[in-house]
């Protein structure tokens, strides 16, 4: 099989880490590889495996070097005046052209077709989808808002998704994909649900690359994007609750960045925490991070799945999730679920002290361990050719 894994951009992000497990896990399986990004930004992340080949497609380069396509950006722009959040939409009549030219280029180059080419994210398929192949596959990796495009919606959503292959990352994903497809009309060609994958062992590696305390003090961890859906000022908010009515003597870690940072130091300085919650800033392994914290806490409002859990359990740290719309139900049942919170501070605040003082008993462990399973690359790549090929 030849295989094109294909995403947005390689900065520090879940989903563009998803891509590269994945890119990973098909060479693994013994499939010829190659990963392709969009967008010419600094490459954060890399695949485990050197041999994996990794390509640039510019698009806005190729687009703009054809002289008029400058002239289509800036008619872009104005259209997305009208209507927010469509300018990759229109764009991308001629961004697809380039990513069909460069596409043919690179299967010359390594003397075949591809058989399946699998886009990571909404923010990667909105650039291309004037083009219509049977081996492209969509993955959505998060809850889908049936109005996101306005009062174009309709119209966008059944050019990203009519008659496509499309898979979501969990059951939450794919019923929200379900729930938006009726409600616009929109027939796919296929939608699944698959979720996304891990490499264990490699998980566990980085972990123990840095062998140095971290922080100073025992922590409990916040990490991602810090974004608005994220919620980190709810965390903020219930590590407090937490203090105050349970004494908890762990300081809080924040590790990510984003444009909702400044909003949460804000509520930081406002709980007088400033001497007790610790940016971090984003960081290109965040394994160690994991493994060296009491416990993590993710307090999104809405998840697709919510990979960061399965990589905290996967270096050996306890967690705590909100009960919040899509995916995370996906991992959190069974022994996990107890460790399920209401969106509020008090709710939020009170399960962390319970994890914090919980003592797992060996059902527990065994419980992780068939969950961690479910989320291995090769049982993912194995889900893939079954439903794609």
């Amino acid at each position: 099989m030849q295989v094109a894994i294909v995403v947005n951009s390689l900065k520090i992000g879940g989903m563009e880490r998803v891509a590269v497990n994945l890119a990973d896990s098909f060479l693994d399986a013994g499939h010829k590889t190659d990963l392709i990004y969009l967008k010419n930004r600094t490459c954060e992340l890399s695949p485990k495996n050197k041999a994996l080949p990794i390509h640039l497609f510019n698009l806005k380069k190729s687009v703009f070097s054809t002289g008029i396509g400058i002239v289509w950006f800036i008619i872009c722009k104005l259209l997305n005046l009208l209507s927010r959040k469509t300018f990759p939409i229109w764009f991308a009549y001629a961004e697809a052209l380039a990513f069909k030219k460069h596409l043919r280029a690179l299967e010359k180059k390594n003397g075949s077709k591809f058989d399946l080419v699998i886009f990571r994210g909404q923010g990667t398929f909105e650039h291309l989808w004037p083009l219509q192949d049977a081996r492209f596959v969509y993955v959505c990796e998060n809850v889908q808002k049936a109005d996101m495009y306005g009062p174009l919606s309709r119209w966008v959503f059944s050019k990203l998704f009519n008659g496509r292959n499309v898979t979501c990352v969990s059951d939450g994903a794919l019923n929200s994909f379900r729930d938006m497809a009726k409600l616009h009309c929109i027939t796919p060609r296929k939608s699944v649900m698959l979720n996304n994958p891990n490499d264990f062992q490699h998980i566990q590696q980085q972990a123990t690359l840095e062998t140095k305390p971290l922080h100073e003090k025992p922590y409990i961890l916040g990490l991602g994007r810090i974004v608005p859906q994220k919620n980190f000022s709810l965390l903020v908010q219930a590590y407090d609750y937490a203090i105050k009515n349970f004494g908890i003597q762990q300081d809080l870690v924040l590790v990510g960045d984003g444009n909702d940072r400044a909003t949460v130091e804000n509520e930081v300085t406002r709980l007088g925490l400033n001497d007790r919650v610790h940016f971090k800033g984003s960081q290109t392994n965040p394994f160690p991070w994991y493994q060296q914290a009491d416990l993590y806490v993710l307090s999104s409002k809405h998840e697709g799945l919510g990979m960061v859990l399965i990589e905290s359990l996967a270096c050996g740290t306890k967690v705590v999730s909100t009960d919040s719309h899509g995916g995370v139900r996906q991992i959190m049942n069974g022994e996990l679920e107890p460790f399920l919170a209401k969106e509020t501070p008090d709710s939020l605040g009170t399960i962390i002290y319970e994890a914090l003082n919980f003592k797992e008993s060996d059902a527990f462990s065994h419980f992780v361990q068939d969950t961690l399973k479910r989320f291995d690359g090769k049982t993912i790549v194995d889900n893939y050719l079954k439903e794609f090929t």
